[in-house]
């Protein structure tokens, strides 16, 4: 809705306002110019939640409620939106396409959609171009993974190169994810017949210890790196402090605002792992180290200009690399990204 230009059709939103990442909603929010449906004292009550939004309809009957696939998407007023659902970030991109046809903006966006697509499939084929004579075993190794306090490690899953989005990025960048094999490690349920794995801490060092970069998925390294410090000062992602997390735009970003910016992100991976172009430089955007870097920030909103106004994402500016280069490119290679203001896509705005 920010991308076209059409926050003043964002009449109420449903949910925590705290994982909302967009400095402009928040102040919609805030000034009460969008009506908020939340229960702090008891937020995971689904059904106060529902009721709180079906009275919400039955005082504005001509709205529509964009929700997810675990939401009450068969309730009359209710769109479901499925982005989720698709294998790669240039399928869920295009799912702008359906807010535009809403609004007649097909032409607009799929200017947006193309321009976005093509700044990642440069990047993707620099990468292809630096790592096309380099043997698999000898791909840059990533461990994409986190701590779930009083449980495990959960580890990344990446039996095809589309299982997940960070299955993707590492494709796309010519590394190689880290996965816990079949078998290892230990199950859960949380009342749904989705099955969670997780592996000790014996089992993770066994496996994560030779990775030369560490994407934690979290938000809590610096707590579980005291805790944990003399099996994780092993690992050699730690010792050359590699180690990233995802708070880059800040703790909600990752969530949202990095579904509209996913040539940054592919960007950003390909710098971490030395397949960018060698010639370029990049400031890293998404991944935050953990050693060195303070945690990122959403922005701010040029209040009132900015509230009409189009968001316009950062862009990835990539330029593709020359035959001659490639045999020229070194480790540490980077690519150039150009930010612009903050704000987030948000699949529970009516």
């Amino acid at each position: 809705m920010e991308l076209l230009a059409k926050r003043s059709a964002i009449d109420a939103y449903i949910g925590n306002p705290a994982l909302v990442s967009s400095p402009c909603l928040n102040h919609l929010m805030d000034e009460e110019t969008v009506q908020l449906i939340h229960f702090p004292d008891d937020p995971y009550n689904s059904t106060l939640t529902d009721q709180g939004a079906a009275d919400y309809l039955a005082e504005n009957p001509d709205a529509i409620v964009f929700t997810g696939l675990t939401g009450n998407k068969d309730a009359e007023g209710y769109m479901a939106i499925a982005a989720s659902q698709e294998r790669t970030a240039v399928a869920t991109f295009d799912w702008l396409g359906m807010y535009a046809a809403l609004f007649n903006l097909e032409g607009m966006v799929n200017q947006i959609i193309a321009d976005t697509e093509s700044r990642y499939k440069c990047s993707a084929e620099n990468a292809a171009a630096l790592t096309a004579d380099i043997k698999q075993e000898d791909k840059h190794k990533i461990l994409w993974a986190n701590y779930i306090g009083g449980t495990g490690w959960s580890m990344s899953s990446c039996p095809t190169w589309d299982t997940a989005y960070y299955c993707e990025y590492a494709q796309h960048c010519g590394a190689e994810i880290i996965n816990r094999p079949e078998g290892m490690g230990f199950s859960k349920q949380y009342g749904s017949p989705t099955v969670y794995w997780y592996v000790t801490d014996e089992e993770f060092l066994e496996l994560g210890k030779d990775a030369e970069t560490w994407i934690y998925t979290g938000q809590t390294f610096d707590s579980v790196y005291e805790d944990k410090k003399e099996t994780l000062d092993q690992f050699k992602s730690v010792q050359n402090k590699k180690v990233y997390d995802i708070q880059g735009q800040g703790p909600h970003g990752w969530f949202e605002q990095r579904l509209a910016e996913y040539d940054v992100v592919a960007l950003d991976m390909c710098t971490l792992v030395g397949t960018g172009n060698p010639d370029s430089m990049h400031q890293n955007r998404w991944f935050r180290n953990c050693f060195d870097e303070a945690i990122g920030s959403s922005g701010s909103c040029d209040i009132p200009n900015e509230l009409d106004l189009a968001y316009v994402p950062a862009q990835a500016v990539c330029t593709p690399i020359k035959a001659a280069d490639v045999s020229n490119a070194v480790d540490d290679s980077n690519a150039v990204i150009e930010i612009d203001s903050d704000a987030a896509d948000d699949s529970n705005a009516v």
